[in-house]
């Protein structure tokens, strides 16, 4: 936004120079046990010079039922590193709260602030994740698949609230370190929440002459949900869960994309012609508030409305290496859920988070392949 700026710049205190390297074995054995029965295993080893090493696997099956069904599943463990970002990264910024300016420090992971809170060293995010599912060829020209899938991760970093030097629940050394470096408020990456993720992808496809010309219909679907089942405060900020994660944040993890969203595109060819329509429908989501207000509904006022939109567009192929695409998206101009423009992130009524916030917009796209 224009105007005035909180952030002053880098300080010398945040500098720093860190890097790391790794070196990983991979192995993966695919088995035909019958023509119709395939296993797959996969290992992998990884070792951090920073933080550590890991060992996760993987295994998938399929199981050919017929000639025109396919069954399949998987079990698989993960892991993710803490990146530098999250580990070494420290910034101190000017925030306003209640019209009153605050500095915070986002304390770099291993520093003295973030000892001082009993934030400890950050380790590897690690899951598990499984999936089952089958495909389905009822008639040459129609394929069929449904896949459902559930990912546990556990120890997921996330940035935490800040905590406030004039709470009197934090720890005291904290708050007086907190004072005597002029801040108000601190903030850390930490290892504090386990996530729950399942759903269902479904993809449909059709072809068909139609005319002189052949269509192509395809349909996908996801529909899923992620919980937050567990926060972890380390020992000595038992209690303050709600400042690890506040409710906003937690929003974030769980309503961050829509619980649904559909795609169905209609795909014609006739000659050097192919013209195509994509009906895309983005279901509700919730985000929370910086003020946690609601309106009169109880709703929050980041309540965002399931929204349809679609695109079109014409290409025209002049030769198999060149061709030239008009078309226009979101042709209904269609927007979000208007907000309050208080509580959104960029200040404006309308928060690009479904889809984007710029209505219909038009394209030409000249495409050539030497």
């Amino acid at each position: 936004n224009a105007g005035s700026q909180g952030f002053p710049g880098f300080q010398p205190g945040d500098a720093t120079d860190k890097s790391r390297n790794s070196w990983a074995l991979y192995g993966d054995v695919e088995v035909n046990f019958t023509e119709r029965f395939m296993t797959d295993f996969a290992v992998r080893y990884e070792d951090y010079s920073d933080f550590g090493k890991t060992t996760t696997g993987k295994i998938a099956s399929s199981f050919r039922v017929t000639d025109t069904f396919l069954l399949r599943g998987s079990a698989s463990t993960g892991f993710r590193a803490p990146s530098l970002q999250q580990r070494y990264f420290s910034s101190t910024f000017t925030d306003f709260i209640s019209g009153q300016p605050v500095d915070v420090v986002l304390a770099p992971n291993g520093g003295a602030l973030a000892n001082l809170a009993g934030i400890p060293a950050l380790q590897e995010e690690t899951s598990t994740s499984y999936t089952v599912g089958f495909t389905w060829n009822p008639a040459e020209n129609l394929t069929l698949t449904l896949d459902g899938y559930r990912i546990l991760i556990d120890d997921r970093i996330v940035l935490s609230g800040r905590f406030d030097s004039e709470d009197p629940n934090i720890d005291p050394d904290l708050a007086a370190a907190l004072r005597t470096l002029n801040v108000g408020q601190a903030q850390f990456f930490v290892n504090s929440v386990d996530t729950r993720t399942q759903g269902i992808d479904l993809t449909l496809a059709h072809n068909t002459e139609v005319g002189d010309g052949e269509l192509t219909t395809y349909l996908a679907l996801n529909h899923g949900s992620t919980k937050v089942t567990a926060i972890h405060a380390p020992p000595a900020l038992a209690g303050s869960e709600d400042i690890l994660l506040s409710e906003r944040e937690r929003l974030f993890i769980e309503e961050g994309a829509p619980s649904t969203k559909a795609t169905l595109s209609f795909d014609y060819t006739i000659g050097k012609w192919n013209p195509n329509l994509k009906i895309i429908h983005f279901g509700s989501q919730t985000l929370g508030t910086f003020t946690g207000s609601a309106g009169p509904d109880g709703i929050p006022n980041a309540h965002y409305a399931p929204k349809t939109s679609a695109d079109v567009a014409l290409t025209y192929n002049f030769t198999e290496n060149a061709k030239l695409t008009v078309g226009a998206a979101n042709i209904f101009d269609v927007f979000p859920t208007r907000q309050n423009p208080d509580e959104t992130d960029n200040g404006f009524r309308y928060d690009s988070v479904q889809f984007g916030l710029n209505g219909t917009s038009y394209f030409a796209r000249f495409w050539m392949k030497f």
